[in-house]
């Protein structure tokens, strides 16, 4: 397994911004996830958080995220077009590859397919220009793209080289049927590739609900191996990040988090040693955003 292809997720973690990216560093992470609000909401203003993430070093794997982009129509259609456009030049400021885009799980927002379609292959081009590639994210409720499934029927009707899935384990082993939902799609249309495990918690009153966690802190630790050995075999070239956020990690010093998350990649690279990745493409190998041939 490929060190420099994992990075780690530290939107979710306690703290300043940079105070969590030096927890990264210092743990040895290469590579970040980070989100625009970590940008935006910068004491010192958005400019000085780009210099600083930019001046330290760590690369920046994908930016999070775009909601409720597509299926709208009229002002709220222009209103999320330059919504979109503000997140893809924060992408090209601080060297973000990736913006990952959540389905939409507006009401009426998967209504016309075609309109769908038509705004995705949109936003698309807009990456272009930037050398940014859009990672499409299954939301678990969405008329849009419920499940991994529903969201890779997005990706091929979008038919764009830049526009491919984000892969998120938790929803995966929940809401997509787990390993199996892989069976139905093409796997190198992968971008990112988000691992965490999950903890089962059973409470009466809300049901069944479940914990993240990191790789192998969980019950699906087999699963994950299982699923990185398949994207092995297909010579995956997209990244990986560990994210495994929670209520509990959110009040504690991010040293303390990134530490357990340098000891579940450890776990991983030790059961994966054998099962190398390769490398990341460069971004100068993606085509400039026409249809997949």
């Amino acid at each position: 397994m490929d060190f420099d292809s994992v990075a780690l997720d530290i939107c979710g973690m306690a703290g300043p911004l940079e105070v969590r990216l030096n927890a990264a560093m210092g743990r040895g992470f290469r590579q970040v996830v980070l989100s625009a609000a970590d940008l935006a909401s910068h004491p010192q203003g958005v400019d000085m958080a780009i210099r600083m993430v930019r001046e330290s070093g760590v690369g920046v794997l994908a930016l999070r995220q775009l909601d409720d982009f597509e299926g709208h129509a009229g002002a709220l259609h222009e209103y999320k077009l330059h919504v979109a456009k503000a997140l893809l030049g924060l992408c090209h400021a601080v060297g973000a590859q990736l913006l990952v885009v959540k389905a939409s799980s507006a009401p009426d927002a998967g209504l016309e397919r075609e309109r769908i379609v038509r705004d995705l292959a949109k936003l698309s081009a807009l990456a272009v220009p930037k050398g940014i590639r859009i990672a499409y994210r299954a939301t678990p409720g969405s008329a849009v793209a419920a499940d991994l499934v529903g969201a890779e029927g997005i990706v091929n009707a979008v038919e764009r080289s830049n526009f491919g899935l984000a892969l998120d384990t938790g929803d995966l082993f929940t809401s997509d049927g787990g390993l199996d939902a892989l069976d139905r799609c093409y796997l190198d249309q992968f971008f990112l590739v988000e691992l965490c495990d999950l903890i089962r918690l059973d409470n009466a009153a809300v049901g069944e609900r479940h914990l993240r966690v990191p790789p192998g802190d969980g019950a699906f630790g087999d699963d994950i191996v299982e699923l990185i050995r398949r994207l092995r075999v297909i010579a995956y070239g997209g990244g990986f990040c560990i994210s495994a956020t929670n209520e509990d990690y959110a009040q504690l010093p991010a040293d303390v988090v990134v530490e357990r998350a340098m000891a579940s990649l450890q776990w991983l690279l030790a059961l994966l040693r054998h099962v190398d990745m390769p490398r990341r493409r460069p971004a100068a190998a993606i085509a400039q955003g026409r249809p997949r041939t």
